[in-house]
């Protein structure tokens, strides 16, 4: 009984992560952060944050800390109406489940000036949401000696 319990469990933990880490679940993230993406190119804040869940925490690449959704969509919408040339085009380098609903991914992203986001993403109502992100930047030249 024992025997056949454990078995049971472990086949039922085994199925999850290997539906956690389906080709669907990664297209699923990576569809939400296009859309992202395509809000930032279009400087349409709304579709920006559509991908945010409303607690979201995020830490810019001047070590700014916003809390919220609605304390980013101020932060993006004073950028973006900036007038700066604000196109990025972006490469998911690394999605990384953690459990079934849980996932961190790792987004190149490149403009005048280069960042790599960590995002934590979780599946809330069947939708994947960034819960927490944090960018940083890069030097597109390399330096002697380092890669890019």
């Amino acid at each position: 009984m024992v025997r056949s319990t454990v078995l049971v469990l472990l086949t039922l933990f085994a199925g999850s992560v290997v539906s956690a880490q389906s080709p669907k679940e990664e297209q699923a993230i990576k569809a939400q952060l296009a859309i992202f993406y395509e809000g930032w190119n279009a400087h349409d804040v709304e579709k920006m944050v559509s991908v945010y869940a409303e607690d979201i925490d995020h830490i810019n690449t001047y070590g700014e800390w916003h809390k919220g959704k609605a304390e980013i969509r101020e932060d993006i919408a004073k950028l973006h109406a900036s007038g700066r040339n604000l196109q990025k085009t972006y490469t998911v380098e690394k999605i990384r489940f953690l459990k079934p609903d849980a996932a961190v991914i790792q987004v190149r992203s490149l403009s005048t000036v280069g960042n790599i986001g960590t995002y934590v993403m979780t599946r809330q109502n069947g939708k994947w949401l960034v819960v927490s992100f944090t960018n940083v930047g890069y030097s597109l030249t390399p330096k002697a000696g380092e890669k890019p």
